[in-house]
């Protein structure tokens, strides 16, 4: 970037953002300027550019980095590990992105229906992932009593199941 297109602005901001913004950590970004300058890249970007699948899971992948390094680093630390939590790492920036892709103006109800094709296809999926840890019940979660959170899911796939048999 140019320093000659800069203009300086002054902003008077409460200790709580101060502090915020101090223990922020983004990639590149150090001091409080290199912060805010990147907030508001990432602010800009995000209202201003079209949201195709590629940047709407970058933003997805970037919004939970975070959460997955405190995770895993918390895992590390118990000597633990949740096959849940690191599925729905895997598989949501997925199933987000896709849903936060923007359609185009002028699409039509085929691609409306694909669109929909896709999310169904990435929710079952997720589905499915989960439904596995629970076949084998030890050792998918921190406890795996959460797994028996899957018991309405599961009574309602044989209510399904039974409907669909009596058609």
């Amino acid at each position: 970037m140019n320093t000659a297109t800069r203009i300086p602005v002054s902003v008077r901001i409460t200790q709580e953002d101060a502090d915020f913004i101090a223990s922020l950590n983004l990639e590149g970004a150090h001091t409080p300027s290199e912060k805010i300058r990147e907030l508001l890249k990432q602010a800009r970007l995000a209202h201003t550019q079209a949201q195709d699948y590629e940047s709407a899971l970058g933003a997805m992948e970037k919004f939970l980095q975070n959460a997955k390094r405190d995770v895993a680093r918390a895992e590390k630390n118990l000597g633990v590990h949740s096959h849940i939590l690191a599925r729905l790492f895997e598989l949501l920036p997925d199933l987000a992105a896709t849903l936060a892709q923007n359609l185009p103006d002028d699409t039509d109800l085929a691609a409306l229906k694909n669109h929909e094709r896709e999310m169904m296809w990435r929710a079952v999926r997720l589905t499915d992932s989960i439904l596995q840890l629970a076949v084998t019940g030890k050792g998918a979660a921190y406890d795996d009593s959460v797994l028996q959170e899957l018991e309405n899911t599961l009574k309602l796939a044989e209510i399904v199941k039974t409907a669909r048999e009596a058609v």
